[in-house]
């Protein structure tokens, strides 16, 4: 399912669903000679609090803070997710999916669906992985959740 949301609709999203679920992510940025990763435990460590000044168009915070924790670096890097002014993010949420290679086959490698776990992308550079299904992160975000 695709979503457009702004700084704080997103902010708030992630907030929510890493209350419930741990996050992986994986940030990719393409340069000249190839690219770049970045990959480890999501955390949300900030999201814009003020709706009216910061996703109004005033000069309120407009910033996602992401600590991102690997095993080599327990205190974790932090990422900045920036919202310009009047701008949403494209996201998407589906369900996770992987090859599987068959070792007599290796010609033959098909494409299954992983149900219980899901992937939520920004665009095409950030992609959370969730151990949710797609079906419970959508109700989180749109904040349908069951309690």
């Amino acid at each position: 399912m695709s979503l457009e949301l702004n700084i704080c609709e997103l902010g708030e999203a992630l907030r929510k669903i890493e209350e419930k679920y741990k996050l992986e992510v994986l940030i990719k940025s393409n340069l000249s000679g190839g690219w770049m990763t970045i990959t480890g435990e999501a955390i949300i460590e900030k999201v814009p609090k003020d709706k009216k000044t910061s996703c109004g168009g005033g000069n309120g915070d407009n910033i996602i803070d992401i600590k991102i924790k690997t095993e080599n670096n327990e205190d974790g890097l932090i990422v900045k997710i920036t919202g310009a002014k009047n701008k949403k993010f494209i996201i998407d949420v589906a369900s996770a999916r992987y090859k599987e290679i068959r070792p007599n086959n290796l010609s033959i490698n098909q494409t299954k669906i992983n149900e219980n776990e899901s992937k939520l992308r920004i665009d095409e550079n950030i992609i959370f992985s969730i151990k949710a299904p797609a079906d419970e992160v959508i109700q989180i975000i749109e904040g349908d959740e069951q309690s």
